[in-house]
């Protein structure tokens, strides 16, 4: 395990065993968290490092996300999958903390792996990690730094400290306002309904072109939908709009097998336009009747339909996504009608204004149904589509931290300071744990500072010197002192005071996460390779099984694995 290459073999070495028993089992599970932590710790914090990931068709994605990273690596790994699956908890969840999880769980391992060697025994080192991380669990409470929703410096702070690092201070400032804005408009009594936040990552502009827009955009690229005939004088806006939705396709239906029409004769020809003509004016006729401005269909419009829609003025989209259609429908009161000879002015709704824009090289639609808030967008640019997505990326993860600042209420001291708390209190708590079980709460209580450590060690730090300091300061009181490494040159010092807080679900879930990891690997004696009819049978009991680890497609990258979770 002294190089990268050794640990990404140990990664995918899930295939090479039959049987592992005793200490050799545990070593091999210890061995593959400690590689998967090594992979993904150097990307902690704002000085972290990115990961050049390369799929086999040769797409390129640069990031430092841990969670990212860690769904497109191709792992077999059965300890390392596990460890994952677990992380991938902690993403969806809170949202962020991914990374700290992963370094977290390496460490406990390591450190059990060493309490092993002095004779404990697997149950009495998992029964300590439970007690140490309750009572970690209790002592972040007490730390917890009440936030309110309105408080748009506070949540600031926040936004910027989970995007500081992904850019330089003034484009992380400029990303924290942004989120924030879109945050604070959906925010309902302390409640952020995330659903209601539509993010488009747009290439051709710099980052600083992003914006916050009041309704949902609709990107006509990635939805294929397409304005219909501009060129006949449709305007580019429409106040106070009526629209309609059709979940339906606007075409003339066939008969099921029906491959062609046979036409014997002109007049068997002019017979079947006039039909079709008549069909068609029949549609938009239903359309007309019932109002509608602005017309979003789910399915394909016909050429002919498109046409006559824009004669009488009607904005026709077509092949707008489902879930587009649904947030236009909660934007404007519109209700999606099925067939359109089912469309009543009932079922319309009203938006206050409909535009149709050009962003570089992509046309959206902007839908702004005036209802106080109901949906915002967030239009992001970057010079590439790359750019564009990370950004994207980045920025949802953001979203999820600041709805859980403002859902809890509270915050937590970050940059290590709160870590470096934990590990104190753990320590003098230990006495008071009866038996062997406080040598597993001493040794939780030094892998907590191993989040410090790492946040040093890429600041370009001395991690021994740092942590020592942080000991000192604390033990004197200062509890607010942690890693300030917003800086061009890191130093220690108030992180509260700097703005360095991050939501206490984030860091409580982290420690959660990684104690049922390290949890559940410690007490495996025995890794068995059994047979597809051997685990067939298991699915005999009454239970049911997740599908977990199951490979599927993650953002469109073919080399990415999905890890699913039974629920």
């Amino acid at each position: 395990m002294t190089n990268g290459t050794n640990s990404y073999q140990v990664l995918s070495r899930g295939s090479e065993f039959q049987w592992l028993d005793g200490r050799d089992a545990q070593s091999d599970n210890v061995a593959a968290a400690k590689a998967l932590s090594k992979a993904i710790k150097t990307t902690l914090g704002p000085k972290g490092l990115d990961k050049l990931l390369i799929s086999s068709d040769g797409t390129i994605v640069v990031t430092n996300d841990g969670a990212s990273i860690v769904d497109r690596m191709d792992i077999s790994h059965p300890a390392a999958r596990s460890i994952v699956e677990i992380a991938a908890q902690q993403n969806s969840q809170v949202g962020d903390g991914t990374t700290s999880a992963l370094v977290l769980v390496g460490e406990l391992l390591e450190e059990a792996e060493s309490l092993l060697e002095m004779g404990l025994h697997e149950t009495t080192i998992a029964r300590g990690y439970t007690l140490a991380a309750e009572r970690a669990r209790e002592t972040l409470r007490e730390r917890a730094i009440p936030v309110d929703p309105d408080d748009r410096s506070r949540l600031r702070t926040v936004a910027r400290t989970s995007v500081t690092g992904k850019w330089d201070r003034q484009a992380s400032e400029f990303l924290a306002e942004k989120t924030v804005d879109a945050v604070q408009s959906i925010e309902q009594d302390g409640t952020v309904d995330l659903k209601r936040i539509t993010r488009k990552a747009i290439p051709g502009r710099s980052y600083y072109d992003s914006a916050v827009v009041e309704g949902l955009v609709i990107d006509m690229e990635s939805s294929s939908t397409t304005p219909v005939s501009p060129e006949l004088g449709l305007p580019d806006v429409f106040e106070s709009a009526t629209v309609a939705l059709v979940d339906d396709q606007l075409t003339i239906e066939t008969a099921t097998g029906q491959g062609a029409v046979t036409l014997e004769s002109p007049a068997d020809l002019r017979d079947l336009k006039a039909y079709e003509r008549e069909v068609y004016e029949g549609y938009v006729d239903r359309i007309t009747d019932a109002g509608a401005d602005v017309l979003f269909c789910q399915q394909s419009i016909d050429d002919m339909i498109q046409y006559l829609l824009t004669k009488a003025g009607v904005l026709a989209v077509e092949r707008t996504r489902r879930d587009e259609l649904e947030k236009v429908g909660r934007a404007t009161g519109a209700n999606p009608v099925g067939p359109v000879d089912d469309l009543t002015a009932a079922d319309t709704g009203l938006a206050q204004r409909v535009e149709r824009r050009d962003l570089g090289p992509t046309e959206v639609a902007i839908v702004d149904g005036g209802t106080g808030g109901d949906q915002v967008s967030l239009l992001l640019r970057g010079g590439t589509q790359q750019v564009a997505d990370e950004t994207k990326r980045v920025v949802d993860g953001c979203f999820h931290v600041l709805a859980r600042a403002i859902e809890d209420g509270v915050v937590v001291p970050g940059g290590g300071a709160t870590e470096i708390h934990l590990a104190r209190d753990l320590r003098k708590s230990a006495s008071n744990v009866p038996g062997k079980k406080q040598l597993a709460v001493e040794a939780f209580a030094d892998a907590l500072e191993e989040i410090p450590r790492t946040l040093a060690a890429s600041a370009g730090m001395s991690p021994i010197d740092v942590v020592v300091e942080l000991r000192a300061r604390h033990h004197d009181g200062d509890h607010a002192t942690g890693l300030r490494l917003e800086e061009e040159s890191g130093r220690i010092g108030d992180v509260v005071e700097g703005g360095i807080l991050e939501p206490l679900a984030v860091t409580e879930r982290a420690i959660t996460s990684a104690t049922e990891a390290a949890n559940l690997l410690v007490r495996v004696d025995e890794v068995v390779a059994v047979s597809h009819e051997e685990d067939a049978g298991e699915h005999d009991h009454d239970h049911e099984h997740g599908p977990g680890g199951v490979v599927e497609s993650t953002d469109g990258y073919p080399w990415a694995v999905g890890h699913s979770m039974g629920h």
